[in-house]
């Protein structure tokens, strides 16, 4: 079975994507093609900093990657420009998509993945060929993501897409009944519910440990956090991740530590050591259409999880600590770190039997099923 495969620059990021295509890559050809881009770049300096990174894509490899590249995949660095809207633009990306993939014009049927919608120009299908749009997040709400640049790109590939996989209940709602269905995250079970070191960075510190990986970003609830670090000055705050927002104030107190991100093997080195999870998330629409990868990762990791309220937690709320509100997130905080050593022995068998049951191996096996059952 054959996938090109249009999603972000492989490696930058453990995304679903790239998980799922580290398992399908294992018996089947992949053709992955980094980010062509979902908004227009502006004259600022990170814009200038990402289209000067991107140059040097084209002609260096990555010293660093998140994820391993498999033996079966093959990745492309295209001189895409993300100028979607312009004609011109759009003519001169589809030359140079044709020109990169003529040897993949032959017979063989090919399935095209695509979790950038605006990449659904560059290629013509064939009769044999498949379309399958994954959509992954609510890009009219996305951070970073120019909506109106997208819409009619997404509009046009909803139509036309012989399958569609959406990772949330909002985003179900969104999309034709017909051919939409539901394929939310995975985990990497044996790699965050095995038995690992703990990480240096935390040895150090002393009372209960409450810990947070990803992107510290608007879509945390800040003022939650300091009103947490304010309320319990003897419980140890941990952030993981790079800083995209403002902190500073949060930062400032004695008992917040944060730590530049680090790869994805590493994670489970922190959330099997730290006491407590969390999930301080700010209600919004990105956050309604959002299926967290952390979350299946804490519940593997086994520690007692307290989050604010949103649909992909609600799933599970026996086995969380859900709060609406910060002095709420606070008291099922203190809650979480009152359980007896029996009831954590529990609640950690709950949580991995929940994480166990959604494998990465088992995700990609259903998109196998699925893809089998389009090309008979």
């Amino acid at each position: 079975m054959k996938f090109i495969v249009f999603a972000e620059d492989w490696g930058s990021h453990p995304s679903s994507t790239q998980h799922l295509f580290s398992e399908l890559a294992k018996k089947h050809e992949v053709h992955w093609v980094n980010s062509v881009g979902m908004r227009k770049p502006r004259i600022r300096v990170h814009d200038i900093k990402r289209v000067f990174d991107k140059v040097l894509q084209l002609f260096s490899s990555p010293k660093t990657q998140a994820i391993a590249t498999p033996a079966n995949m093959k990745v492309y660095k295209l001189p895409i420009l993300p100028w979607h809207d312009n004609r011109f633009i759009r003519y001169v990306n589809k030359r140079i998509f044709s020109y990169f993939f003529k040897a993949n014009t032959q017979a063989e049927p090919v399935n095209y993945w695509l979790s950038v919608p605006t990449a659904l120009y560059l290629f013509n299908t064939q009769s044999q060929d498949k379309m399958i749009y994954y959509c992954g997040d609510d890009f009219s709400a996305l951070a970073g993501v120019d909506a109106d640049l997208v819409a009619p790109f997404e509009k046009q590939l909803i139509a036309t897409a012989d399958l569609i996989y959406v990772i949330s209940d909002f985003l179900l709602a969104k999309m034709p009944a017909g051919k939409a269905k539901m394929l939310s995250h995975g985990v990497s079970v044996e790699l965050f519910s095995e038995s690992i070191i703990k990480a240096d960075e935390i040895k150090a510190l002393t009372g209960p440990v409450v810990g947070f990986y990803g992107s510290i970003n608007a879509w945390l609830d800040i003022d939650l956090l300091e009103a947490l670090a304010a309320a319990r000055p003897d419980y140890q705050l941990v952030l993981i991740g790079h800083v995209v927002t403002n902190v500073e104030r949060l930062l400032s107190f004695k008992n917040v530590t944060h730590i530049p991100a680090v790869c994805h093997k590493r994670l489970a080195s922190f959330s099997a050591h730290w006491d407590v999870s969390i999930l301080p998330f700010v209600t919004n629409e990105q956050i309604r259409a959002c299926d967290p990868l952390k979350l299946k990762e804490y519940l593997a990791a086994g520690k007692p999880i307290v989050t604010t309220g949103f649909p992909a937690v609600n799933r599970y709320d026996s086995h969380l600590f859900i709060a609406d509100t910060a002095a709420q997130f606070i008291n099922q905080l203190d809650s979480a770190l009152a359980l007896s050593e029996s009831q954590l022995m529990d609640l950690e068998q709950a949580q991995q039997h929940i994480a166990s049951q959604h494998s990465w191996q088992s995700k990609a096996s259903i998109v196998v099923s699925d893809m089998r059952l389009l090309n008979r």
